[in-house]
């Protein structure tokens, strides 16, 4: 006999960080404070916020491009919930495939995980991608950014897709290689069951989660029925940390 905790999450709150790139969770304390950390530029600056239970930013440390020299990173109080190792979902990664290459040699076809006609046009159309459906081969890579356990037996997940396509015309790399296949990174949120789950649905993988639409979630943390999601950016949007209640409505058997 297996039980099943169904629940629902609810929308609290964003909270617009400062920069763009990547960002994770450093941890949430008992009164629900967020402790948040940025990496942005291309030297890998650094940055860290405290936000208050009201989602507001009441404290930061940046490096500032090099510029704070007396840059110090904050005091962590002993209560914080850190994220935890991806060590339930780690059924969910896969790879094998270049980021790069030629498709017969390689044998593309066969490396990557296969998705519908339908799932390819969701992708197309989410991604703005200019390109036919046929000319997405598949899933090339995953990889578990982060878990948390958001009702019994189910965890929250933050992934890395990496997407294979076609290209119409062979190009070259940087070494004079050529290719006629690339690959690109798409980052989702979903739930996933180990015990039930093989691997789930595309279209419940792309589904999001309500209240925001994601661009990068990369961590995720669970505290006192709260989900909370660090959400990156690469473009002039600026990383945010977004917030969930959690609420159990049935157990079924």
């Amino acid at each position: 006999m297996i039980e099943i905790m169904k629940y629902r999450l609810e929308f609290a709150a964003s909270t617009p960080l400062i920069h763009s790139g990547d960002c994770s969770l450093i941890g949430i304390s008992a009164d629900l404070t967020v402790y948040a950390e940025e990496m942005y530029g291309e030297e890998g600056w650094l940055a860290q916020h405290i936000i208050s239970p009201d989602r507001k930013i009441v404290a930061s440390a940046d490096e500032n491009e090099g510029m704070n020299r007396h840059f110090e990173t904050f005091a962590l109080p002993d209560d914080l919930v850190r994220t935890q190792r991806c060590k339930h979902t780690a059924a969910l990664n896969f790879g094998g495939a270049r980021h790069r290459g030629l498709r017969e040699p390689e044998r593309i076809a066969e490396l990557v995980r296969p998705l519908t006609f339908q799932t390819k046009m969701t992708m197309i159309e989410r991604l703005k991608l200019k390109m036919s459906p046929p000319m997405l081969l598949g899933v090339a890579e995953s990889y578990v950014l982060a878990e948390t356990l958001i009702s019994p037996d189910i965890f929250m997940v933050c992934r890395r897709l990496r997407l294979a396509y076609a290209l119409s015309q062979p190009q070259f790399d940087s070494d004079h290689q050529p290719y006629d296949y690339d690959t690109l990174v798409l980052h989702i949120a979903h739930d996933y069951n180990p015990r039930t789950d093989d691997e789930i649905s595309p279209d419940r993988a792309l589904a999001g989660l309500p209240g925001v639409q994601l661009r990068r979630p990369m961590d995720c943390i669970v505290r006192d029925q709260h989900l909370f999601i660090a959400d990156g950016s690469l473009d002039e949007q600026v990383n945010a940390i977004h917030v969930w209640r959690i609420e159990n409505i049935e157990n079924r058997t």
